[in-house]
């Protein structure tokens, strides 16, 4: 360390000394600054000790003193005129205090000061109550509120008084006049005592009804006249009925027919034979001439591959027809390990997007040979039907022997179609022929009903469901089968969709003239209960439900449809 630092050293400390005693000196005399005060209690015969006696005893004698008596010198009191004021009615009367003295104090004088002086003068009181609203001002003084009373439409008025205000006797207010009522129509009503003349009341007039629509603007008409009714029903072991209802168009029926859009599936695997493919082609060509103008059509050729006339339906025309008759002459027969798949061709059929004046109808011309493997059969009667949702119709063609042939029948049932068969392959023609005339003229589609019984007892059930429900055709009688509890008289209400409008059908039926139903019936009814459960089947493939179907169909020779 060197002479400077050490220099520097000793002068901060120096410095932390003296901040030091200096903190400590300002903290004595702030806690103990009366030590240095010159005023010691110990004498009390210093000068400022007795001056601050003597104010203190003086200040006490003033205050506790004798009221001092004015002598003759003093000046009399300066008296107010005794007023006597009518109490107020709305507050009680002033009670009377005792006189009282008001002393005025001054600062303290010496005794020789206050000796020269004379005496301290005083004032007092007056003896009778003093009345506040007396030296109030006029505007401040506010009347007692009156009680208000709702004003009426046709008041009479009543006669008031005019007060005054005055000072010294206030008086109750006088009542302010009412205001003026005013409507919504902007039209003021004053309070009179004139009599008011009561306008006559209006008229009412009743509420205009809403006008219930008409079937023509609902765009709906009405056919109940149109369609005659047969009524069989058979009695259950179970003690339920069962009835077949069968709607018979009359000859005079006039609609208009719905455009169809034929879809032909041609299957041409080795299966089918040489001699029944140029038998299913000779048919089809004959079947296309029975097509009207406004029908529309397509050919698809398929067994592992799929062929198709055009990429759109075509028209009916001579051209068509030609180029139909070209495309049938180019089909050959299928390899012999060319296996058909019925689901793939059967997509195609299928529009995106249905149209609501056009009914798809895909027909079928296959021997069934693939639906033996169950995937194949599953793939038709659940994944494509459930993928159709009812859009096409699906009708198959087929010949009497044909190995499941029952279960190609119940994939058309599923999907709004039915199943024509023939005998042997020169047969095909007719029956397909015969098929294009059924379906030649559909007048509604989209068909839904319902029944309601007369009696609250009965519970009625109709089939098939609405996903199942063929379309009505002309010349064709339409067969609604049912269940019900009892034989009582229910309405029938049944709707359909032509080309622009809702066709409507309610008949009444009662079973007085009904026929009763034999062997048909029973067998008509079993089908449609084994449909329910192939249907279930499918589904969850419990084969519980097969058990039941083929018990039901046993008794009619039905061939099982699903093993």
């Amino acid at each position: 360390m060197n002479l400077q630092q050490k220099h520097k050293a000793i002068l901060s400390g120096c410095i932390a000394i003296s901040v030091l005693f200096h903190a400590l000196a300002l903290g004595v005399f702030q806690r103990y600054s009366l030590w240095f005060s010159t005023l010691h209690p110990q004498n009390p015969d210093t000068w400022v000790h007795q001056l601050d006696k003597k104010e203190c005893d003086e200040i006490l004698q003033t205050a506790f003193a004798p009221q001092v008596v004015a002598s003759p010198q003093t000046p009399p009191l300066i008296q107010e005129p005794e007023l006597q004021p009518e109490p107020l009615k709305a507050h009680p009367t002033p009670i009377n205090e005792p006189d009282f003295c008001l002393s005025l104090f001054q600062q303290p004088f010496p005794a020789q000061e206050l000796a020269g002086r004379g005496p301290i003068p005083t004032f007092a009181t007056p003896v009778q109550p003093l009345n506040l609203l007396e030296h109030l001002p006029k505007e401040l003084i506010v009347a007692p509120p009156q009680k208000w009373t709702p004003p009426t439409l046709f008041p009479v008025e009543q006669p008031f008084e005019q007060h005054t205000l005055q000072a010294a006797i206030p008086t109750e207010t006088s009542k302010a006049p009412l205001p003026l009522i005013t409507y919504s129509d902007q039209v003021p009503l004053t309070l009179t005592d004139t009599a008011v003349q009561t306008q006559a009341p209006q008229p009412i007039h009743p509420i205009p009804l809403p006008q219930l629509p008409t079937l023509e603007d609902l765009e709906t008409s009405s056919y109940s006249d149109t369609f005659d009714t047969d009524l069989i029903f058979l009695k259950q072991e179970n003690g339920r009925y069962v009835f077949a209802l069968t709607l018979i168009p009359r000859s005079d029926l006039d609609l208009p027919s719905i455009p169809q859009q034929f879809t032909f599936l041609i299957d041409r695997s080795n299966s089918i034979q040489q001699d029944r493919l140029n038998a299913t082609k000779s048919a089809l060509l004959k079947a296309l001439t029975e097509l009207t103008p406004e029908d529309t059509f397509n050919i698809i050729v398929f067994d592992n591959k799929i062929e198709k006339l055009a990429l759109d339906p075509l028209p009916c025309n001579a051209e068509t027809l030609s180029a139909a008759e070209d495309f049938l002459q180019t089909i050959q027969l299928g390899s012999f390990f060319a296996a058909a798949d019925l689901y793939k061709p059967l997509f195609l059929t299928v529009p995106r997007r249905a149209a609501s004046d056009v009914i798809h109808t895909a027909i079928l011309l296959t021997d069934s040979e693939s639906l033996g493997k169950k995937p194949s059969a599953r793939a038709l009667l659940h994944d494509w039907t459930t993928y159709n949702a009812g859009k096409v119709c699906l009708y198959a063609l087929g010949i009497n022997g044909d190995p499941h042939i029952a279960t190609l029948e119940t994939a058309t049932l599923f999907n709004k179609g039915k199943l024509f068969s023939a005998p042997t392959p020169r047969g095909l023609k007719r029956k397909l022929v015969k098929l294009i005339k059924t379906i030649h003229s559909p007048i509604a589609k989209n068909l839904v009903y319902k029944a309601i019984s007369r009696s609250p007892k009965s519970n009625i059930q109709l089939f098939p469901k609405a996903t199942q429900t063929p379309h009505l055709y002309l010349d064709q009688p339409y067969v609604i089968l049912g269940e019900t509890d009892t034989l009582d008289d229910f309405i029938l209400f049944v709707q359909g969709r032509i080309k622009n409008r809702w066709i409507n059908i309610k008949k009444s039926i009662s079973f007085v003239n009904a026929k009763k139903g034999g062997r048909p019936l029973k067998k008509e009814w079993a089908l449609q209960l084994a449909l329910e459960l192939y249907e279930h089947y499918v589904a969850d493939e419990n084969q519980q439900h097969l058990v039941d179907a083929k018990a039901l169909l046993e008794p009619y020779d039905f061939q099982v449809a699903l093993q």
